[in-house]
């Protein structure tokens, strides 16, 4: 006990946990100003990542690819060129024709007499024109993409 006493005695100063000093020795530091800037540096930076995440999305979603749009002086391109996605599975010729249409908003000619009888299981992403030749080339038939 003696010996808490001493150390005590030793490094006890009047006022030492007085809270007025305490509180000019943390209000005159430099590094709450320093906390501050970084504090704004860091919102500045999420405010412009935020804003660039957003700019991209924009642009992703919007695309020509899902609405063709005319700018003037450029002319609109045919619905046959244009990309989307398209799934098969075990889907009868007549039926994959049809989608075709619905999708792409084109019409598929010379189809084979038996289209019933071919049979078509495919993911597909790109322009109508190019579907159809993959599927002539697949099957051997010789379809034609008409607007």
């Amino acid at each position: 006990m003696d010996k808490d006493l001493k150390f005590i005695a030793r490094h006890y100063r009047k006022g030492i946990f007085a809270m007025e000093p305490a509180l000019r020795r943390v209000k005159g530091r430099k590094a709450a100003w320093w906390s501050r800037s970084r504090i704004a540096a860091a919102c500045a930076a999420a405010a412009i990542f935020t804003a660039s995440a957003a700019i991209i999305v924009y642009h992703n979603h919007f695309t020509e690819a899902e609405s063709p749009v005319t700018v003037t002086g450029q002319p609109a391109r045919p619905a046959a060129e244009i990309v989307r996605v398209i799934d098969f599975e075990q889907a009868p010729l007549t039926e994959v024709v049809a989608k075709i249409r619905e999708v792409y908003g084109v019409e598929v000619t010379n189809l084979p007499t038996d289209a019933d009888q071919y049979e078509l299981s495919l993911h597909y992403e790109g322009s109508a024109l190019d579907l159809v030749e993959t599927i002539n080339d697949i099957l051997d038939t010789d379809m034609k993409v008409s607007e």
